[in-house]
């Protein structure tokens, strides 16, 4: 069955959702965050150990336990399947991510590298489509120490970290 042009526009905007959610969280813009979900979303990663907690908790999680020490992070979103039906969704999107944070070692930041799903039950809300439950599938994961000079970890914090580019 082809595709019309309002599945296509409903796509994009459930995408924007999505994006918003990563887009928040890797820039710290916690105004963008909360504009990906639905007053009482949820969010859990079971294989994490994260049993399922509201989307406003998990933000107030990340914010009190490693923004002290965050340096940057990218949460890239890959091939998405949707499954739309009125006013309901699903999708399934593989997602790859890297995060750095500092450390007590001078110049040595803590890398984490991973990819893996997000399985995201969406709702279209007044304001748009929110998601209202996301499982975050995690299929792989490393972690290293990486070497880093005082000039790049200052690159990062002044033009990653803490910026909001539409300005």
């Amino acid at each position: 069955m082809a595709l019309t042009n309002e599945d296509l526009i409903t796509r994009t905007e459930i995408h924007d959702a999505l994006v918003a959610y990563s887009q928040g969280l890797d820039q710290r813009n916690w105004d963008l965050y909360d504009k990906a979900w639905t007053e009482e979303a949820t969010f859990e990663a079971p294989d994490e150990g994260i049993e399922p907690i509201k989307a406003t908790d998990l933000k107030k999680l990340l914010q009190s336990s490693n923004d002290s020490t965050r340096l940057s992070g990218q949460h890239l979103l890959n091939n998405t399947h949707y499954h739309i039906d009125g006013d309901t969704a699903r999708t399934i999107t593989e997602v790859s991510w890297v995060t750095l944070q500092t450390t007590d070692k001078p110049n040595i930041v803590f890398e984490v590298r991973a990819g893996g799903m997000y399985v995201d039950d969406l709702e279209k809300t007044e304001a748009g489509w929110r998601i209202a439950k996301r499982i975050l599938v995690t299929k792989n994961k490393s972690t290293r120490g990486v070497f880093y000079t005082d000039e790049r970890i200052a690159n990062i914090r002044d033009y990653a970290l803490n910026t909001n580019w539409y300005k």
